[in-house]
């Protein structure tokens, strides 16, 4: 039983993250994303020690046996990093469990910090690696920050559990037990139980839709306690109303898109510009928690250091890694047509390889240091050629609207009045992101033109475009499995029977234990929190589901939903549920659903998604010595052992 000494030792933080207090420091146990921006916010000092959680044991979470649980990377350390070098001149010390996980930590921060470190990985872009050096010199080093210059890795089964001062961190079974002088001064479980959540949400405003239209998710870096990393959603094509052009991956991503009413069904294609965490953080929840393949357009060189990033938080071999998702290369001077749009790209200048990237009459700068002095400087030094300081000053010129990293420093943009006359040239319209505030005050020149990205920020361009609510209730209706299965004139019929049912924060939406009120619920806009045995599981977006079970049993409801701020549900009465149960025999399924939640690897989905899964369950059954597969056939299905045994050879 915990004693109020140790009690008094630990800090429970949000998302699993627990910060205890030691004679050699404090120690940050499990590290989510944003938890620099967490500590910021609670006016905590930076930990100089960080001790991260145990790889998943194999077969508990679909996709990964890594760092990730449920799509959350509990190893989301660069800006820590960042933050104690940088600011604070010290080193980090990172402790995992194993020494192969201390291997795959190396394998994140090199590729995040110093980008690919073969050279033959750059192909033909030989001279961009010379250009991150370039940029990514520190003086103070008189060279570029190395992984060693930041952090100092260690493993438990290593003897790096010795802190010093007689402190000491010891792995006994599943928990870690912080001894001083021998003596027991805290214990916590390695274990992570809790459902992850941003600490705020992009606020949702009304999406009048025009020929382009860009709502921002975040606008700001991964420094600042009070914003969202710079992430935005690009509706392209008038012709589309529900789908969207994902650029960039903020943290928790599914929360803050159901926020705004957004499905990751809906994400048509995801434009990633590099692979530092405050762009990259929200990927893993994206490929492995989505209702579909992504579509993913980057760079050659970015993608396969992109692979040897998500094998080492995944603890997946990279054609595994490579599976999760289409890659569609998207190189300099190799344009990319998809449903008539033209995407193209650069290398944008930045410590790591990044590619700005234009599509229509949208730029996107990627992080990159836009100046002009400096490329001038570059060129005088051998590192830029003229032909590449040309095509970095004229790469924008054709858009309409320029969304431009204002990050500033040594390896973003400061923007200055020179810089805003000439992004803002011929009427362009300038959105300023990657930055906490607006960097300076903008006179009447500049005011109707420049606008600053903040969290929520919608930005249209050309004439508003009208759409039906009809048509959005069909995509709510079409982004749940469950009715994804229904020809599209079946779908179009159910959401027109839907009835929208609204919620105010913290409202009850239905009860555990009390009788099922005869409808099911698919979430439209908003987030639902889903609770069962007192405990909250998970938080749904648009397009899950549940109710469903209740309503055609008539039986008391199994788990209870709050409302997470305004909330849009769409509600289906028994009456038309019932005919399409029957056609799919959703009740016949109900009890191969059960069995699924009791198995690890589905016990943390939701009962619609159990329920889809139940529905495409086929028996095999084999005779003794009877073989399934042989060894390198291609797979093709999926295997649940629900009785016997099977000789792995």
């Amino acid at each position: 039983m915990e004693s109020s000494e140790q009690r008094q030792r630990v800090e429970y933080l949000p998302n699993n993250a627990r910060l205890v207090q030691t004679r050699a420091g404090a120690v940050l146990v499990n590290s989510p994303p944003e938890t620099l921006k967490l500590l910021l916010a609670l006016g905590h000092e930076i930990p100089q020690i960080i001790l991260l959680p145990p790889d998943i044991p194999a077969g508990i979470e679909l996709g990964s046996s890594g760092f990730v649980r449920r799509g959350i990377n509990y190893a989301s350390v660069e800006f820590l990093l960042y933050s104690n070098f940088f600011i604070h001149n010290q080193r980090t010390r990172i402790i995992t469990p194993t020494a192969a996980q201390r291997e795959r930590m190396a394998i994140i921060i090199n590729e995040t910090l110093v980008g690919p470190a073969n050279a033959a990985d750059f192909e033909q872009y030989h001279w961009l690696r010379v250009e991150c050096m370039a940029t990514s010199y520190y003086a103070p080093l008189n060279h570029e920050p190395q992984l060693e210059d930041l952090t100092d890795l260690r493993a438990l089964t290593d003897g790096g559990g010795d802190l010093g001062q007689g402190v000491e961190i010891r792995w006994q079974d599943n928990e870690y037990v912080f001894l001083e002088d021998g003596v027991e001064v805290a214990r916590l479980p390695t274990a992570v139980r809790e459902p992850a959540s941003p600490l705020f949400l992009t606020p949702p405003r009304p999406l009048l839709r025009h020929e382009l239209t860009l709502q921002f998710i975040g606008g700001s870096d991964g420094f600042d306690p009070a914003g969202i990393t710079t992430c935005f959603l690009a509706f392209l094509d008038p012709k589309q109303q529900t789908r969207v052009t994902l650029f960039d991956a903020a943290a928790y991503l599914r929360q803050r898109l159901g926020n705004l009413g957004v499905a990751p069904h809906q994400i048509s294609e995801l434009v990633l510009s590099h692979l530092h965490e405050d762009h990259l953080a929200g990927l893993p929840e994206l490929l492995l928690l989505g209702n579909h393949r992504i579509r993913l357009l980057t760079s050659t060189i970015i993608y396969r250091s992109l692979l040897r990033v998500l094998a080492a938080m995944l603890d997946r071999p990279a054609g595994d890694v490579a599976a999760l998702f289409e890659h569609i290369p998207l190189d300099p001077g190799r344009p990319v047509d998809l449903d008539g749009r033209r995407f193209e790209a650069m290398y944008a200048v930045h410590t790591i390889p990044t590619i700005a990237v234009r599509v229509g009459d949208l730029y996107y700068s990627g992080d990159m240091r836009y100046d002009e002095a400096w490329f001038a400087e570059l060129v005088a030094q051998g590192v830029l050629t003229a032909a590449r300081q040309a095509e970095l000053t004229s790469f924008a010129e054709n858009a309409k609207v320029i969304v431009q990293d204002a990050g500033g420093g040594a390896i973003h943009t400061t923007i200055t009045p020179e810089i805003l006359a000439k992004l803002a040239a011929e009427g362009r319209r300038v959105i300023l992101a990657h930055t906490a505030s607006s960097p300076l005050q903008l006179d009447d020149e500049f005011a109707q033109h420049v606008e600053i990205a903040g969290s929520g920020h919608i930005s249209n361009l050309g004439s508003q475009v009208l759409y039906s609510d009809e048509a959005e209730f069909l995509a709510t209706i079409s982004a749940n499995p469950l009715f994804a299965r229904l020809p599209i004139e079946e779908r179009r019929e159910l959401a027109r029977l839907a009835v929208v049912k609204r919620f105010a924060d913290g409202e009850e939406v239905v009860m555990s234990g009390n009788p099922s009120d005869g409808w099911g619920y698919v979430v439209h806009s908003g987030l639902v929190e889903l609770w069962t045995g007192g405990r909250m599981r998970m938080v749904a977006g648009r397009g899950s589901s549940f109710g469903e079970r209740g309503a055609l049993s008539g039986r008391q409801r199994r788990q209870g939903a709050i409302a997470r701020g305004q909330v849009a549900l769409l509600g289906l009465p028994e009456e038309v549920l019932r005919p399409v149960a029957e056609r799919w025999d959703w009740l016949g399924a109900f009890q191969r659903a059960d069995w699924l939640a009791q198995l690890p690897l589905f016990a943390d989905l939701l009962w619609s998604a159990l329920l889809d899964l139940a529905l495409d369950l086929e028996p095999r059954h084999l005779e003794a010595g009877e073989q399934l597969f042989g060894y390198g056939e291609q797979g093709e299905a999926f295997y649940l052992m629900v009785s016997g045994n099977i000789a792995i050879v």
